[in-house]
């Protein structure tokens, strides 16, 4: 037994939970579909799940591994990332075990509901994109999403999508993508800072995630009503633990796409060995907030390289010191799957992002020489 405390994780992918419990001083108890190594090396016990991404876990399978996982242990509670915007009906079976450390299953329906969170927006004044569950007379102008999808995968162009009881449709609009971090102790929250978005399309998914930088300096354009609209939403519903808000700047004003209220991708670009995001979480489920949220002192770019063709990892591969997410080699990747995720720190958006885009360059590079 370890004198520290414990906190089951899961998500898609529990690396940066896992990492961000270390240096909180906490034993992660994790989960995810890759079971990669970094995984294995930040959380005191890991397993993989396998044969469920990206279509989600299996319940009976999950808890399972929960409780092995927890065997012995006494973890205070479950904290979740992606993976479970769609299953509040999961996370209702796993609160019925162990305490929900982040926002309850109930409050994760409403937020999660198409016209339930619409109609949110429209009682807290802040601007959300038109939807439906018919298909528009005019769909050019229109996206078809999943309910409670996660990683911008399961967007697609509304025209010849017909209506489908898992998916709705949003109107398009045009602007940039900024998204709003923060931590919530109910109706209360500390901001932790804006990132801008980027995507990676592919021909089968034309808005797949490929990354954020941030946290971007001040003044951010519209930066404060952002904030405003974030804590508008609070106010009518309370969140707890780590979240972020992505908006859509236009010239009216940000447009509110969705809040996702759990642990991110972001986290890699927020973690600060002084102020772990995993303490601000938990300190946020006690009803604490910090006083200042300090940061990382730094600028990060933090995104996913996806393969371009078939690739092979032959063993003993060496994962380059700027690389997250690394599968144990020997290991094959079929073309479009995220084969790891790439950071890169810099002074500035523009020198981190820069940076980024080589280092994306250096590995699909490695990966060709190899083939040739």
């Amino acid at each position: 037994m370890s004198d520290r405390p414990s906190v089951l994780a899961a998500a898609f992918s529990a690396r940066q939970i896992a990492e961000s419990a270390r240096l909180a001083g906490v034993d992660a108890l994790a989960l995810d579909f890759f079971g990669d190594s970094d995984l294995a090396a930040a959380a005191r016990r890991s397993e993989v799940l396998h044969g469920h991404y990206p279509d989600g876990f299996d319940a009976d399978a999950l808890i399972a591994a929960l409780e092995r996982l927890a065997d012995g242990m006494a973890p205070i509670g479950f904290v979740y990332g992606a993976g479970f915007e769609d299953r509040p009906e999961l996370l209702e079976a796993i609160g019925a075990r162990w305490p929900i450390l982040g926002t309850d299953p109930a409050t994760q329906r409403r937020l999660k509901d198409p016209e339930t969170f619409a109609a949110l927006c429209a009682e807290a004044g802040v601007a959300h994109p038109p939807i439906g569950r018919d298909l528009p007379a005019d769909p050019a102008n229109w996206l078809s999403k999943k309910i409670g999808g996660a990683g911008g995968s399961h967007v697609v162009a509304a025209t010849g999508q017909p209506p489908a009881p898992d998916r709705y449709y949003q109107r398009v609009v045009a602007g940039e993508r900024i998204s709003l971090a923060f931590v919530a102790a109910g109706t209360r929250c500390a901001f932790l800072g804006f990132t801008r978005q980027w995507t990676v399309p592919s021909a089968a998914e034309p808005y797949r995630y490929g990354g954020a930088v941030g946290p971007l300096p001040d003044p951010v354009p519209q930066g404060p009503a952002m904030q405003a609209a974030v804590t508008a939403i609070l106010a009518l519903l309370p969140l707890v633990g780590m979240a972020s808000a992505d908006f859509v700047l236009t010239a009216n004003g940000p447009v509110l796409l969705e809040i996702n209220a759990r642990a991110g991708a972001t986290l890699d670009v927020f973690e600060s060995a002084a102020q772990p995001l995993l303490a601000l979480h938990l300190a946020a489920c006690r009803g604490e907030l910090p006083e200042r949220v300090s940061g990382p002192g730094i600028i990060r770019a933090a995104g996913l390289a996806w393969t371009e063709s078939d690739i092979d990892l032959p063993a003993g591969f060496a994962w380059p010191d700027f690389t997250r997410d690394r599968t144990t080699p020997p290991a094959s990747f079929a073309a479009g799957q995220p084969l790891c995720t790439v950071v890169a720190e810099a002074e500035t958006e523009e020198a981190a992002t820069a940076l980024f885009e080589r280092r994306v360059a250096d590995l699909r590079e490695r990966f060709e020489r190899k083939a040739a």
